[in-house]
């Protein structure tokens, strides 16, 4: 039983060390200490041998102004336990943001190549903005998204046109360059 215990805490520990990484920026959790992260469910299960970890029922993890809320996530590691591969949220998911609130079914992020893929009635939503489809695919690295409808539905999206005096970034879509938002007027626009 002190085995099981110990095992147990090791993984949570580890994986709380190493979650600094889900981002991949390997470099930068070497050089500053490695942020915490909270992680509350109903129940915890480790298992060494398949090198994961499942948080149950009313799960809240929560790292610096990040916070996913679901009813199960699964954690799978290298085969040393010490890298996180792929971290699986699933029933009611929903991840918080000071910016942007996704909801979902299921929600698959995958670290090394730092990609968030949601389904089961996917939304994200920025202010007012909304946008949703059967699948949506956020490639974080590369800043970009992806939507899909299915067959049943198709992609939908919501834009409130930004105010006088917002800075780039304020909506769901990136803005051109400062530069290109205003072009003069009287010049065949």
């Amino acid at each position: 039983m002190k085995k099981l215990i110990h095992f147990l805490l090791c993984c949570v520990i580890i994986w709380l060390g190493l979650a600094g990484g889900v981002s991949g920026e390997t470099e930068k959790r070497k050089e500053a200490p490695a942020k915490p992260v909270t992680i509350t469910a109903n129940r915890m299960e480790a298992n060494r041998r398949l090198h994961m970890v499942t948080y149950l029922d009313n799960v809240v993890a929560k790292k610096e102004d990040l916070t996913i809320y679901a009813q199960r996530v699964e954690f799978l590691f290298d085969e040393k336990m010490e890298e996180i591969q792929k971290i699986t949220a699933e029933g009611g998911v929903r991840i918080v943001d000071p910016e942007k609130t996704a909801t979902a079914e299921k929600a698959i992020y995958l670290n090394e190549q730092d990609v968030l893929i949601l389904t089961g009635n996917p939304k994200v939503w920025q202010g007012d903005n909304l946008i949703s489809g059967s699948k949506i695919t956020l490639f974080r690295k590369e800043e970009r998204s992806v939507v899909e409808g299915g067959e049943k539905e198709r992609v939908f999206s919501v834009f409130y046109p930004g105010k006088e005096g917002e800075g780039p970034g304020k909506g769901i879509l990136p803005r051109g360059k400062p530069d290109q938002e205003k072009s003069p007027k009287g010049k065949g626009n």
